[in-house]
């Protein structure tokens, strides 16, 4: 079993999860989680302008808002960067590249027929298909209107991770926890 995870260098809590998963018995695949910067420094850019927006607001959406609106976000822009506020951190840390090679050699030099992969991430659509050409068992766990066209397209088990309640627990536990008793 593999367990992939970002660790938040210097954060107790962020190691401790890395540490305990190792000590159950996983095989762990950990990198820096990167922190990086997105601009929302508006000076210089026309008032009606869309260019620091659509650093962050995806374009479908941009292009749904009237010249108002726009003007309206980047007066809020400006009164931010006034208060020195000229970026939003985000942070990422993806392993869709290392979980994919994983199930890979694992199929093919390991022996291993069945997979259970926790995404719902369309990058894994084409291995998901191989492997099911190759007579591997594959089911994916994701979450409702996560999963996405391409994964349904390779005719795989999926199952709603919102609904493993009902498979792990009583049904008298799941209507008392309900209730709001314990």
């Amino acid at each position: 079993m593999r367990f992939y995870n970002g660790t938040l260098q210097g954060d107790a809590v962020s190691e401790r999860i890395i540490k305990d998963a190792k000590n159950l018995g996983y095989t762990v695949t950990t990198k820096s989680v990167k922190k990086m910067k997105i601009s929302i420094d508006v000076s210089g850019i026309p008032k009606d302008s869309s260019t620091v927006l659509k650093n962050f607001i995806k374009k479908p959406l941009l292009r749904m808002f009237d010249v108002g609106t726009i003007e309206n976000l980047n007066t809020k822009l400006a009164e931010l960067n006034k208060k020195g506020v000229v970026f939003l951190e985000q942070w990422k840390c993806n392993f869709d590249v290392e979980i994919a090679k994983d199930m890979f050699l694992d199929s093919e030099r390991n022996g291993i027929t069945n997979f259970v992969l926790w995404s719902g991430d369309s990058d894994f659509a084409d291995l998901i298909t191989q492997l099911v050409n190759e007579g591997k068992s594959v089911t994916i766990f994701g979450t409702a209107r996560r999963v996405s066209p391409e994964l349904s397209e390779t005719g795989v088990f999926i199952y709603e991770i919102w609904k493993l309640k009902d498979f792990i627990c009583w049904s008298k536990e799941i209507r008392t926890k309900a209730k709001g008793t314990h």
